[in-house]
């Protein structure tokens, strides 16, 4: 039994980026297997680094980021989803189609085109594309690129954008109880 608790040499000289490297290896495997059993065409990509936010960039700013990766977010097509009559539209500020992460990053006539193109070479290259493939990759293709400090500059870009009108407050509440804030969640009393 206690040969079960004693550590070999060979142990002692696992670094911790050996670890990680692991571990994500573990966790890679275990999303893939889940996700791809519930029909997930692109499986994102796991990491254990954390998001390289620029210096500076408010807790607004970070949660409105981080909000592009996920698929409960602040944005029109997600809210429209969720309570449609409450959120009258799935469409973006500019008017031409649904406010996606994809919409955003590639396509919002809203957003410089020097933006857009940046978001769109680095898709196409984080997750090995063409730029014509983006529809396909949804939340997944922008968390893949979510370690890349260039692509979240665009991305703060992005967010830092006023003429979207990008929600910063939203009550998913239907009795006014609960509000949502980009920079911190409050109940009212």
């Amino acid at each position: 039994m206690e040969d079960l608790f004693e550590l070999t040499k060979k142990t002692c000289h696992y670094s911790r980026g050996l670890m990680d490297k692991f571990t994500e290896l573990i966790w890679q495997e275990s999303i893939q297997n889940q996700l791809q059993l519930e029909g997930w065409p692109n499986i994102p990509r796991v990491s254990l680094r954390p998001l390289p936010l620029p210096h500076g960039t408010t807790r607004e700013q970070e949660v409105l980021i981080m909000s592009l990766f996920y698929k409960n977010n602040l944005l029109n097509s997600f809210l429209f989803r969720h309570d449609g009559t409450k959120w009258k539209t799935p469409l973006c500020s500019c008017g031409v189609e649904e406010q996606t992460v994809i919409h955003l990053l590639t396509r919002c006539a809203l957003v410089e085109d020097v933006v857009r193109d940046q978001a769109g070479y680095l898709l196409s290259i984080g997750n090995s594309i063409s730029i014509e493939g983006f529809d396909d990759l949804g939340l997944v293709g922008a968390l893949n690129c979510s370690r890349d400090p260039k692509f979240i500059e665009v991305c703060r870009m992005v967010v830092c954008n006023e003429s979207l009108n990008l929600r910063r407050v939203i009550n998913l509440s239907s009795d006014s109880t609960v509000t949502v804030m980009a920079n911190q969640r409050s109940q009212s009393l």
